[in-house]
């Protein structure tokens, strides 16, 4: 039973997602996999405060719609962190296309009110082996992050 944070569906804790991240780390490392993580910032709108509060929900649920079983999402407010085990910069420049494709589109809450996402993604991929730090993935995804967000709105940035 996955850890989750009930407030916004069927995605971890940030702190089982250390956890997990740790894990992954170590097999990357052990077993010379592929490895990449996405960093996301989610700005929702919305004209109502209830569609607004349902934000987090929709988003979680779409979110989980789009992934493989396997990656791992996290969140922290409105900062989501997704793990893609196995997966090169080619998995995860497909992953945040289809991210940026389906939160193009509308949304809407039980009530029928509309909502939107905006993302900023900072993306980053590592072959495995030896050099693979936790700390070195989460910089490069941040970097590339930030760059996303000087970029403007429904971006994407790939560190390597």
């Amino acid at each position: 039973m996955k850890n989750t944070d009930s407030s916004a569906g069927d995605v971890y804790n940030i702190d089982v997602f250390q956890i997990l991240l740790k894990y992954e780390i170590e097999r990357s490392r052990r077993y010379p996999n592929p490895l990449a993580l996405i960093h996301m910032q989610v700005t929702p709108t919305a004209f109502h405060p209830e569609a607004l509060s349902a934000a987090p929900q929709i988003f979680s649920t779409a979110l989980n719609a789009c992934l493989r079983s396997a990656d791992i999402p996290a969140r922290a407010g409105n900062l989501y962190t997704i793990l893609l085990p196995n997966a090169d910069k080619h998995g995860a420049h497909a992953v945040c296309e289809r991210l940026l494709s389906v939160f193009k589109n509308k949304f809407e809450d039980s009530n029928g009110n509309p909502v939107t996402f905006a993302l900023n993604m900072g993306a980053t991929a590592h072959p495995g082996g030896e050099s693979i730090t936790k700390e070195g993935i989460l910089e490069k995804a941040r970097e590339g992050l930030a760059q996303s967000q000087r970029k403007g709105a429904n971006t994407y940035i790939f560190v390597s």
